[in-house]
């Protein structure tokens, strides 16, 4: 039996503690445009992909999460230049790890936020022709 009710993601949410400063980070920095906002929430949006949900929070948390002991990541963004977006995270003060080539699925790194949300960034491989997909 197929049971198809999920189309998609609509949108993921991650905690932040001062709702200016996130905003300022994700639209003024990272390029996304600012939706729906209020006291509890700012809705950002980037050209492809779900919305991101600001959600405004006293408690300290991050939307990041233990393996074998390690921060791991929840979202992931896809980038055309992965090279200029670590320099530039790098220029802000962002937390950056390592550039990691994992042929032919692509590049990578991490980064977290200001506010210790830990992401993932992927430039998947220039594809030449279809054999190589």
């Amino acid at each position: 039996m197929e049971n198809r009710f999920i189309d998609g993601i609509e949108y993921n949410e991650i905690p932040v503690p001062d709702l200016d400063a996130a905003v300022d980070w994700y639209c003024g920095k990272l390029g996304a445009r600012l939706g729906l906002r209020n006291n509890a929430l700012a809705i950002v949006e980037f050209s492809t992909g779900p919305s991101l949900f600001l959600v405004r929070t006293a408690d300290e948390t991050a939307a990041t999460f233990l393996v074998d002991g390690e921060d791991h990541y929840t979202i992931g963004f896809r980038v055309r230049d992965i090279g200029g977006f670590r320099d530039y995270l790098l220029g802000l003060g962002a937390k950056v790890g390592a550039l990691q080539d994992e042929g032919r699925v692509g590049l990578f790194f991490t980064f977290y936020d200001p506010f210790g949300n830990m992401f993932d960034v992927h430039q998947p491989p220039i594809r030449t022709n279809d054999k190589e997909a």
